[in-house]
C-alpha cells in the first residue's frame, strides 16, 4: 500500500481537497501522456480523443461528492454528448471501506469502477487510473474534480467539484461554440459539499463501516449534519 492509497481518510485530506494545490495542472496547460484501460475493454489516450474536446472527471465509488454529482453530469451529458465527450477518471478510493477497500491490483481497482458505472448508471466511458494515481496526482489528487480539455488537448476550464452544474454548463457552451470560457475555473466550496449531505450516510454504507467510523472521527460536524439529512430521505 503506498501513500497515494491511504488506508483510512483523515482530516488533513478533507483540509487539502478543499481548494486547488499549487501544482495543479491549470488553465493553458496540456494534459500529461497517458495510455489508461476502460473498463468495457477499451483504451483511453491522450492521442484518442478523435479531435473533439472532452470532460475529464476523477471519482471513485466510495465518495460522495461522486454521487452527488451524478444527476448534473447525467444532464449536462444528455445536452453536450453530440459535441463533447466525458470520461470518468477512477481514482484512489476516497473512503475506503470493508466493502471498497483500496486496491491492491489493477483487476480490482477495475471492478470497482465497474461498480460505481453499475451502481450510478454511468452513461458515458469511465477509465481507470494506474494503481499509484499518475494522472490523478497530476492533476492535484481532488476526488472529485473536473478538468475540460480541447481538441488539442489544452485545459480550458476546471472545477474543483463536478456537482457544479451551472459552472460547468457555461464552460461547456463555451468550447462548443468554438469560444473560450469565460472563467478559468470553479472553485465553489460550500455549495458542492452541501449537495453531497443527502449522499454521504448512502455512500459510507456502500463503502463498509470502516468508512463512516473515520468520517465521523476526522469531520464529525460533516457526518452528524449529513445523518440528520438521512433521517428525511
Amino acid at each position: 500500500m503506498t501513500h497515494y492509497q491511504y488506508k483510512k481518510f483523515t482530516t488533513s485530506l478533507m483540509l487539502r481537497d478543499m481548494r486547488f494545490g499549487g501544482s495543479a495542472l491549470k488553465l493553458g496547460d496540456e494534459l500529461p501522456q497517458f495510455d489508461l484501460p476502460v473498463i468495457d475493454g477499451d483504451r483511453f489516450t491522450s492521442r484518442g480523443n478523435n479531435g473533439r474536446p472532452f470532460l475529464l472527471i476523477t471519482g471513485s465509488i466510495t465518495c460522495p461528492m461522486t454521487a452527488s454529482a451524478m444527476p448534473a453530469l447525467k444532464r449536462l451529458h444528455a445536452e453536450f454528448s453530440d459535441d463533447v465527450d466525458f470520461v470518468t477518471l477512477y481514482v484512489r478510493e476516497a473512503h475506503p471501506g470493508e466493502n471498497f477497500g483500496q486496491p491492491s491490483t489493477l483487476e480490482e481497482k477495475s471492478a470497482h469502477a465497474a461498480a460505481m458505472k453499475r451502481e450510478y448508471e454511468v452513461p458515458w466511458t469511465v477509465a481507470v487510473d494506474t494503481m499509484d494515481g499518475e494522472l490523478h496526482k497530476r492533476l492535484d489528487s481532488k476526488p472529485n474534480d473536473a478538468y475540460l480539455v480541447d481538441a488539442d488537448g489544452k485545459i480550458v476550464f476546471r472545477s474543483l467539484w463536478s456537482s457544479d452544474e451551472s459552472a460547468l454548463r457555461a464552460a461547456l457552451v463555451s468550447i462548443v461554440n468554438g469560444d473560450k470560457p469565460r472563467r478559468s475555473q470553479s472553485i465553489a466550496f460550500i455549495g458542492p459539499v452541501l449537495k453531497s449531505m443527502a449522499y454521504v450516510i448512502k455512500t459510507m454504507r456502500l463503502a463498509g463501516p470502516q468508512a463512516s467510523r473515520d468520517l465521523l472521527r476526522s469531520a464529525p460536524p460533516m457526518y452528524l449534519m449529513a445523518w440528520v439529512v438521512s433521517l428525511f430521505r
